[in-house]
């Protein structure tokens, strides 16, 4: 059982990360693109997909937080790729990011592969720099 301070937490994390990068929502109507970069961070949607974005000046961690469906985010595959060297940085679900250590100016691929039949689950993350 999760505390609730934990959720509270999460909770606020989430809904400050809502108001910078727009949510990763899987499993909706998505009128953007599935991935969109701004200097707050990335933003995924419901639909396979690759984006490059290169790490903002001062930022040295890309950080993750998941919700929703624990079981769909768990299927929903992301693939971090520094694009200089091909070098994979991280490969695995959207429930299983947290951080990342960047360095300013890399330029990154990433790659989100969602899996066929989600049932109306609904599962997300918000990465975003610090």
């Amino acid at each position: 059982m999760t505390s609730p301070r934990v959720l509270l937490a999460a909770g606020s994390m989430a809904a400050t990360l809502a108001g910078i990068v727009p949510v990763l929502d899987h499993g909706g109507q998505a009128a953007a693109a599935p991935l969109q970069a701004s200097a707050a961070g990335v933003s995924i949607k419901a639909a396979d997909a690759t984006t490059a974005v290169v790490v903002p000046a001062g930022r040295s961690v890309l950080r993750g937080t998941a919700f929703g469906s624990r079981a769909y985010g768990t299927q929903v595959r992301l693939t971090i790729v520094r694009a200089a060297d091909g070098a994979t940085l991280f490969t695995g679900s959207l429930r299983t990011f947290h951080t990342l250590p960047v360095a300013a100016g890399t330029k990154l691929v990433l790659r989100v592969d969602r899996p066929a039949g989600n049932h109306g689950l609904r599962a997300g993350a918000a990465l975003s720099w610090s």
